[in-house]
């Protein structure tokens, strides 16, 4: 019978080989007590103990951990890949190639500064310039509304497994309560967790009963015995077990610290820059086209619309006057030809003598703007924490240029942590697998093994029942 559990216990490993998580076991034989009759000692043959499996903790718990790394730049790096392309300055329409457009329709109007044609065609790249912004942004910002989206699910995807988290705690502390382990539900669980750490950074604790409980690095409760809390996303905010208090700022992590990352920090600071980038080029463009004269002499029209926001020409808001705004949230957003040069290609105010129609200065003075010094906001954003803004000194091409290699250079800094977390994992893999993992040699050595000493066995017990029916057969 032992050498028989020795085989069943075999073929079990055997039969998951293939079998995501689990763990090799191995019966422990141990010789019966010994019977004591006058001054011998008999043994009384052998006995299977207990069934263990080779669980290497100090290894497991760190590939959990990294996991969640892992999942966390895997998110962020999928998503950053996009915005990439969002920004990608190597097609015709990136937004460089259309700046640079815009600057040269002032040079070819400074060139000839009473052509309709030269006019008409400004009017046409500013639109184009407006365009391009537009998409940006709404490509953005759209990005960043599917993040509540891919919370949802993640979140959803935890409560499930924090539920049967809990429910296997309360099966695993039954089948214990008679000194036994229950490996297979140990391994269930196991790979549970590690879901769960793909989710979110988690912390884990084993109780004297088997049970295990699991909590946010922060501390969170999420599973405690054969009890469980979910969460829930409402608008911008997570609860936890619907007590009315955010904890988003307590989360981080995993596919869900990923998500809130990209939405809270990371997609918004690059909006606020382009905003940045958008309203001064509004702002500066704007000063000098509202003091130039139009073809017919008159003056006071504005290139670009003026914040929608605002109803008073002279509200420091509107990017039309001589102080810059405190803040150009919204311009990627809202940028647009105004209604004065709309369909008026006259009113373009290339000049700045009223009367002299082939006057070019101030058309010149806008097209410099292109190689001017502006300081230009920067934005940074940290999740959890109001945003930060500096000056920054450059002209409007290098403001965009730095903010589209910054989103590069993210890429390129997700995927090395990647890449590193990855191998890490791969590595800690094979350790854990040396240990822990089934192989099938050893296996066939010991299913040889047990069958070999099961035979014996059996030849043992014919031969007795042989020498039984001797002594019988003498009456």
């Amino acid at each position: 019978m032992a050498q028989q559990k020795g085989i069943n216990v075999t073929g079990h490993n055997i039969a998951n080989v293939n079998t995501p998580g689990f763990t090799r076991q191995r019966v422990i034989l141990e010789s019966n007590a010994v019977a004591t009759t006058t001054r011998l000692k008999m043994g009384l043959g052998v006995k299977a103990d207990t069934v263990i499996q080779y669980f290497d903790q100090f290894t497991t718990k760190n590939i959990q951990q990294k996991t969640s790394a892992l999942s966390e730049y895997e998110s962020k790096k999928s998503i950053l890949d996009y915005l990439q392309s969002v920004f990608n300055e190597t097609s015709e329409n990136g937004l460089n190639k259309t700046f640079e457009e815009f600057w040269n329709a002032w040079q070819d109007l400074a060139n000839n500064p009473v052509g309709v044609p030269e006019r008409t065609a400004l009017l046409q790249k500013t639109s184009h310039l407006c365009e391009r912004f537009h998409q940006i942004n709404e490509d953005l910002l759209r990005t960043k509304n599917e993040m509540n989206t891919n919370l949802d699910v993640s979140i959803d995807e935890l409560n499930i497994f924090t539920r049967q988290i809990a429910s296997l705690n309360e099966r695993i502390v039954a089948a214990e309560a008679s000194g036994t382990t229950a490996n297979d539900l140990r391994d269930q669980r196991n790979n549970l967790i590690e879901k769960v750490s793909g989710l979110i950074d988690a912390a884990y604790l084993e109780e004297q009963n088997g049970a295990i409980m699991v909590m946010t690095s922060s501390g969170i409760a999420l599973v405690n015995g054969n009890q469980s809390w979910d969460l829930e996303r409402t608008g911008q905010e997570i609860y936890w077990n619907d007590v009315p208090t955010d904890i988003s700022e307590k989360l981080s992590g995993g596919k869900i610290g990923a998500w809130m990352d990209l939405r809270d920090e990371i997609i918004p600071q690059y909006m606020a820059n382009l905003d940045e980038l958008a309203g001064s080029l509004i702002y500066s463009v704007n000063d000098l086209h509202f003091q130039g004269n139009a073809l017919d002499g008159s003056t006071g029209y504005l290139l670009f619309a003026p914040n929608p926001g605002t109803t008073d020409p002279g509200d420091e808001d509107d990017y039309v006057t001589h102080t810059p705004a405190l803040e150009f949230a919204g311009a990627a957003r809202y940028i647009a030809l105004s209604t004065d040069v709309e369909r008026q290609p006259g009113r373009i105010a290339a000049g700045t003598a009223p009367g002299e129609p082939g006057n070019n200065e101030n058309a010149l003075a806008i097209q410099a703007l292109q190689d001017a010094t502006l300081l230009i906001r920067k934005w940074t954003y940290q999740r959890g924490t109001d945003p930060l803004s500096q000056d920054q000194s450059g002209t409007l091409d290098e403001f965009y240029t730095i903010l589209a290699g910054e989103i590069g250079m993210l890429v390129e800094e997700m995927g090395r942590s990647q890449s590193f977390q990855q191998t890490m994992i791969n590595q800690l893999n094979e350790i854990r697998d040396s240990i822990s993992g089934v192989s099938l040699d050893e296996e066939m050595i010991n299913l040889i093994k047990y069958q070999h000493a099961f035979t014996a066995a059996s030849k043992l017990v014919n031969a007795s029942d042989e020498m039984l029916q001797d002594l019988l057969s003498l009456r």
